[in-house]
C-alpha cells in the first residue's frame, strides 16, 4: 500500500546487490530460492563476499502522477539498474517498490520480438506481453499503424524491417498501453526527426495521466522534460532536486575536486602522434609577423604557425585546432577542411599560418589541440600552449566578446 495517498511510486530504501564472480552469484540466488519455495522472505546479506558490490544502495523517492524524474550520472552508475528494477526485471535484495497502476518500460525497445513473425503479430503479441487483453489491443490497432507510419509492411516478417522501422514500431506499441509509470531509458532518438517530434508529442499529452522516470545523457532533454532530477555515483543517490543543480552536481562529478591541470588534460585527452607519419612537426601561437606568443589582448590578430614534413604523401591532409576554456567549457574550433584539404607531397618541408582577425575572446586562459588528420584518420593530436588573452577593461559577459550597439529607432 502506498503512504502517500497522491503518489503512483514509491521506492523505499531499495538496494540491489551484484557480483563479479560466478560462484557468489549462484550461491546468492540458491538462497533466495529457497526462500520462494520455503514462503520465507529473503533476507538482506550482513557482510557482502568477494566481488560482491551494491548496484543500488538505499534508494529513496516518491513520484506523483505527472511528475517527470530524471535519472542521471556516470556510466556504470546505476541508471539501467534502477529502471529494470522497478520494471520488475529485477527484485531488489533490500527496501521495497509499490506502484498504483501499470507500469511499462522502454529500456530495451525490440526486445522480445519474435522476428520470423509480422509486426502485425507482434504488435499482439507485445501487447499481450505488456499485460493487456486482446480487446484492448484491438481497440488501438489501427491508432499504433497510424503512429507508427509503417504502411504494408506491417504484413511482412519484423525480420525483413530496419532498425528504425522496429524502433518505431516498438515505441508506437508502447505508448498506446497508457501506462500510470512509465520508464524510458535513452531511447528518445528513435526514427526521424518528424517521427521523433509526434513522440515527444505523444509524451508530452501522457504526462497529464503519467509519471516518468527518464534515464538520458543529455542534459539539455533532462532540463526541459523533468521536474527533479536524481543524481546517481557508484549506486548511491547523491541529490535529488532541481534539474539545474542536479546537472551542476552531475558536471562536477566528472572531475571531482582536481586542479586546473588535470582538468585540462581531461579536457584535452585523448593524445596521438603517429610518429612513422612525420619528418619534422612545430606549432606555436604567433602575431602576425610569425613571432611566438602566448599573451593577446581582446580584439588583436591571433595566428596559429605549422611547420610540418611529412614521410608520405596524404590523400586529404585536414588541420584542426578545438578551443577549450580553462573550465573545459567548448569554445569554438578552426579547420582548414574548408579548403577541402591540403595538397602536400612527402619528403618537403611546408609552413602554414591560420589568422584570426580581431580575436572575440573575453579575458582568461584558453586551451587548445592540434589535430592533423588524413581524411578520417588521425596522424596526431597534441596539446597546445595555454593562450592567455587579456580583456578590454570593461564589462564582459560570457566567453566571447561580441561587437554590438543599441540605437532608438524613430
Amino acid at each position: 500500500m502506498l503512504m502517500q495517498l497522491d503518489a503512483v511510486l514509491e521506492v523505499d530504501h531499495v538496494s540491489k546487490l551484484y557480483s563479479r564472480e560466478q560462484i557468489s552469484t549462484r550461491k546468492r540466488l540458491a538462497t533466495t530460492f529457497t526462500c520462494a519455495l520455503m514462503g520465507r522472505p529473503s533476507r538482506p546479506p550482513k557482510k557482502l563476499k568477494s566481488g560482491e558490490f551494491w548496484s543500488l544502495d538505499d534508494i529513496n523517492f516518491t513520484l506523483k502522477s505527472g511528475e517527470a524524474l530524471g535519472v542521471i550520472g556516470l556510466n556504470g552508475s546505476g541508471k539501467t539498474t534502477l529502471l529494470r528494477t522497478l520494471a520488475g526485471q529485477l527484485l531488489p535484495d533490500k527496501g521495497e517498490i509499490r506502484i498504483l497502476g501499470d507500469a511499462v518500460a522502454m529500456i530495451d525497445l525490440t526486445a522480445g520480438f519474435q522476428m520470423s513473425a509480422s509486426g502485425s503479430r507482434n504488435i499482439h503479441l507485445r501487447g499481450a506481453m505488456l499485460g493487456r487483453s486482446k480487446e484492448d489491443i484491438e481497440a488501438t490497432y489501427d491508432e499504433i499503424l497510424d503512429f507508427a507510419e509503417l504502411g504494408d509492411a506491417i504484413n511482412a516478417p519484423v525480420s525483413t524491417y530496419s532498425s528504425g522501422m522496429l524502433m518505431r514500431l516498438a515505441f508506437s506499441i508502447m505508448v498506446m498501453a497508457k501506462p500510470d509509470v512509465l520508464l524510458i531509458d535513452e531511447i528518445l532518438s528513435v526514427g526521424d526527426f518528424s517521427f521523433r517530434q509526434k513522440c515527444f508529442a505523444r509524451i508530452r499529452e501522457m504526462r497529464a495521466h503519467a509519471a516518468f522516470v527518464f534515464v538520458s545523457h543529455s542534459m539539455s532533454n533532462i532540463k526541459l522534460f523533468c521536474d527533479r532530477v536524481m543524481v546517481l555515483n557508484k549506486g548511491k543517490m547523491v541529490f535529488i532536486g532541481d534539474p539545474e543543480e542536479a546537472i551542476s552536481v552531475y558536471e562536477g562529478m566528472k572531475f571531482p575536486e582536481i586542479d586546473s591541470v588535470e582538468k585540462r588534460n581531461e579536457t584535452l585527452k585523448p593524445q596521438y602522434f603517429d610518429k612513422s607519419k612525420f619528418n619534422f612537426l612545430e606549432s606555436y601561437w604567433c602575431d602576425a609577423e610569425g613571432s611566438k606568443r602566448q599573451v593577446f589582448s581582446t580584439g588583436e590578430s591571433l595566428s596559429f604557425k605549422i611547420i610540418i614534413n611529412l614521410a608520405y604523401t596524404p590523400r586529404k591532409l585536414i588541420f584542426g585546432i578545438p578551443v577549450w576554456s580553462e573550465d573545459g567549457c567548448y569554445v569554438t574550433g578552426f579547420t582548414s577542411s574548408r579548403v577541402n584539404g591540403l595538397k602536400i607531397e612527402k619528403n618537403r618541408k611546408y609552413t602554414f599560418l591560420l589568422t584570426v582577425p580581431n580575436i572575440p575572446f573575453t579575458e582568461g586562459k584558453y586551451i587548445s589541440n592540434l589535430s592533423i588528420n588524413d581524411g578520417l584518420e588521425f596522424l596526431s593530436r597534441q596539446e597546445n600552449v595555454c593562450l592567455s588573452v587579456t580583456g578590454l577593461g570593461g564589462e564582459e559577459w560570457g566567453i566571447v566578446n561580441i561587437k554590438h550597439s543599441f540605437s532608438e529607432q524613430e
